[in-house]
């Protein structure tokens, strides 16, 4: 596959969901964009310019391709509601998911921006959907903090197919009933961690602090009760977990049914500090470019998600190839692939497939949502056939 064909698969891809307000100039800029920051695993314009220039996609100098990918970070058309948002929710309608994961947590670029994303679990990664940036150490002018999450969840709710169980996971800086009535508004459940001094009640009027349901010897405690005092009572699953290698209680409410597996559910929280590690170091160097105007931002995120979508979804793909093959019996652990994330396998084969005749298609579906880790999948298919190679 040359790189002219990837190219043409990107602005396909594009073409079949994106507004009819974006112009085609545009479009194919974008395009250029996304694949320019896949050969240079940076969004930096002077590296994505030096890529596509090593491509051959453009005749013209590495400096003026990066003037080119400047002019685009200027052009209004490029939001994630005219060019991402129609992408996300065509590829979720493809997928056909039964039951959604959805993850919201704020990061920052060095002290200048402030994001806060939603990402929905896919197989141990995060797969970036929606998002609100602002300036960083700066007072909000306008709208406030709450005004602003529930603008961005109104967003997720137009974009979710229909009919699908959908469940928030959040940490502590959503742990209160200003978020977690947002969320019950759409009759969406959610798991939610909150400060360990949070009062609760149990159904026999007894108060006291959630961490206070720790057991002393088995460092874990839950019920059914009321949570969120100051704030007036709300009915809420309450979880608490003390791990030995954990300098502090894990605290959990919600409006799930109460069982212990609501922990292991709320680990799934972790892939979107990985999502923002890709976007800051593994994968798109975002705090190493020369992006900082905000409005600027704003358009090279709606490039950084759909690069991380395309190389999620060719990472899993190629996942499910390895899976499909029989394995040797003799591996107890886990392959040299399976130590690695979707999106670095995807990354590595869309690279590689740029100069090669093998074939990279972008409009394959994601499935399974529910699946487990890949690293979880990759081992359990080796080291099953260990066990019972060895009986």
């Amino acid at each position: 596959m040359s790189a002219m064909e990837l190219y043409t698969q990107i602005h396909t891809a594009l073409n079949a969901c994106m507004d009819a307000h974006v112009r085609q100039s545009t479009r194919a800029r974008l395009a250029l964009l996304v694949l320019g920051m896949i050969e240079a695993k940076s969004a930096s314009p002077a590296q994505v310019g030096q890529a596509l220039h090593r491509l051959g996609l453009s005749q013209a100098q590495p400096a003026s391709i990066e003037r080119r990918i400047r002019r685009l970070e200027n052009d209004p058309a490029i939001s994630d509601v005219l060019c991402f948002h129609p992408f996300a929710r065509q590829r979720l309608l493809w997928g056909k998911p039964q039951e959604l994961l959805l993850i919201l947590d704020p990061t920052t670029q060095d002290d200048r921006i402030y994001l806060v994303t939603v990402a929905v679990w896919y197989r141990g990664r995060a797969l970036p959907l929606a998002w609100v940036a602002w300036e960083a150490n700066t007072p909000l002018k306008g709208a406030r903090f709450w005004e602003r999450i529930a603008k961005l969840l109104a967003c997720v709710a137009e974009l979710l197919p229909k009919g699908v169980k959908i469940t928030w996971l959040a940490d502590r800086a959503f742990g209160t009933p200003s978020f977690t009535d947002l969320l019950t508004q759409y009759d969406w459940f959610y798991v939610v961690r909150v400060q360990k001094q949070t009062r609760c009640c149990d159904r026999r009027q007894r108060e006291r602090e959630i961490y206070q349901l720790l057991h002393p010897v088995r460092r874990r405690g839950k019920m059914r009760g009321m949570a969120f005092k100051s704030r007036g009572w709300r009915e809420c699953s309450i979880v608490v977990f003390w791990g030995k290698n954990h300098s502090s209680p894990l605290c959990l409410v919600s409006n799930l049914p109460l069982g212990w597996y609501l922990i292991r559910l709320y680990r799934r929280r972790y892939p979107i500090e990985a999502l923002f590690r890709d976007y800051k170091t593994q994968g798109w160097q975002w705090e190493r470019g020369q992006v900082v105007d905000l409005d600027h931002v704003q358009r090279l995120l709606v490039a950084m998600a759909l690069a991380t979508w395309f190389a999620i979804l060719v990472g899993a793909h190629f996942a499910d190839a390895w899976l499909h093959q029989p394995p040797s019996g003799q591996r107890r652990t886990g392959s040299w692939w399976g130590k690695r994330s979707l999106f670095t396998i995807g990354l590595h084969y869309l690279k590689r497939h740029i100069m090669s005749n093998e074939i990279v298609c972008l409009f394959w579906s994601f499935k399974d949502w529910t699946l487990l880790n890949w690293a979880e999948q990759d081992y359990f298919h080796h080291a099953r056939a260990f066990v019972f190679a060895n009986r």
